[in-house]
């Protein structure tokens, strides 16, 4: 069990003035775990950021029904939000359990991804190479398990 496991769980989400948020007042989960990972991996926050952190995750655990529908480039926005979960082993299942079928109906024959756009006519994802950007995204999420990165738990070397 983590240490962070034992700080008491609040909101702790990247909120805008979002009229689709309601009175729930969060918004989509990419900005959330962009934040979580910054919080995490910071050598200057200490306990504070850690909190903060699995506060995150734990956020994104409740909000796990954003996690394919991020605002402005919902593959990025996968793919941060996976990153900031996996501070907290479980919050990072609750997206993953929650969208393997989400997965399943990207995975295209040729082993590659694709996502139909989101409802952002200004996410450039989709113009470029969007199997590209996807399986990257989804081989990034796929890669946690190994702990290759910092905010996965790959130790320091240095």
């Amino acid at each position: 069990m983590s240490s962070w496991s034992k700080v008491p769980v609040t909101s702790a989400t990247v909120w805008y003035n979002d009229n689709n948020a309601g009175n729930n007042k969060y918004a989509d989960m990419g900005r959330s775990g962009s934040s979580g990972v910054a919080h995490a991996v910071s050598s200057l926050g200490g306990k504070g950021f850690q909190n903060y952190a699995f506060k995150a995750a734990k956020c994104i655990a409740t909000n796990y029904k954003t996690f394919p529908d991020t605002h402005g480039s919902a593959i990025l926005g996968m793919g941060w939000t996976a990153l900031g979960a996996t501070v907290d082993k479980a919050s990072f299942r609750s997206p993953m359990n929650n969208y393997v079928w989400y997965f399943n109906l990207a995975h295209c024959p040729n082993g590659t991804f694709y996502f139909q756009p989101n409802r952002d006519p200004n996410a450039q994802d989709y113009h470029a190479d969007p199997r590209l950007s996807a399986s990257a995204v989804i081989a990034l999420i796929l890669s946690i398990k190994h702990k290759s990165l910092r905010v996965m738990g790959a130790r320091d070397e240095w």
